[in-house]
């Protein structure tokens, strides 16, 4: 994705689940910038929080950062977290959470690698 410095968005939040509604806003506020519609919005909100739990659940304790970037017709955003040693995903609970994903966005991954929990979402206009 072809992406100006000045239409990204980054956000540090600690591992407390109470932060993720700053996390909902700030994807809600992208997507109302790029032009989705109330129901889009909505969709990106909702993607947003089950990437971030999933990360919460995976984190050894410190910052999830995200990135918020607009591009020319999607908003994609990213987070990673470094994550505790030996962590993986509980694939009962994420299994919900990808049904979700599926319908709320226009592709996601989400992957452990070299101890660190990362994932993308996209959402086209």
């Amino acid at each position: 994705m072809m992406v100006r410095e000045d239409s990204v968005v980054r956000l540090e939040l600690p591992v407390d689940t109470r932060y993720i509604r700053v996390a909902r806003l700030v994807a809600g506020g992208m997507a109302a910038t790029a032009g989705l519609d109330m129901d889009s919005v909505d969709d990106l909100r909702i993607a947003v929080d089950e990437v971030c739990a999933a990360l919460f659940e995976l984190a050894d304790g410190g910052p999830v950062t995200l990135t918020f970037a607009l591009g020319q017709d999607e908003v994609e955003v990213e987070g990673h977290v470094r994550a505790r040693q030996a962590a993986a995903l509980d694939q009962e609970r994420f299994s919900l959470s990808e049904q979700i994903l599926a319908v709320a966005c226009d592709g996601y991954t989400v992957n452990i690698d070299d101890g660190v929990a990362r994932f993308t979402l996209q959402k086209r206009l």
